[in-house]
């Protein structure tokens, strides 16, 4: 099993993780190269959602790596900032949600 680095971009993580975790690891890759090849949307419309994801679960690392083949599939600037703009209000919501779901548990003790 190689060393594991202090620190690990998104990408070196996913290796690590699909190279020293067996079968996990490969069922891992096997799930999202899946979601790629069964997505109706098409390539570009897909990364976009992704990387919406990535920006709501604070991967940023993911999101510097997916930048490139953003631009690859011609992703403009525009699309991109919308696409993580688009998230503030829910992003936002859930975690006042949260908020108020973890005071009144609290409260209730």
């Amino acid at each position: 099993m190689e060393e594991i680095p202090q620190q690990m971009d998104a990408k070196r993580a996913y290796g690590y993780l699909r190279n020293n975790s067996g079968a996990v690891g490969a069922a891992f890759h096997k799930m999202y190269e899946t979601t790629l090849a069964e997505s109706v949307l098409d390539k570009k419309t897909h990364e976009l959602v992704y990387i919406a994801y990535l920006a709501a679960t604070k991967e940023y690392s993911g999101l510097e790596l997916h930048m490139k083949g953003l631009k690859k599939l011609g992703a403009s600037r525009a699309e991109i900032e919308s696409v993580i703009l688009c998230g503030l209000a829910p992003v936002g919501m859930s975690l006042s949600y949260a908020y108020q779901t973890a005071m009144r548990a609290y409260d209730e003790e």
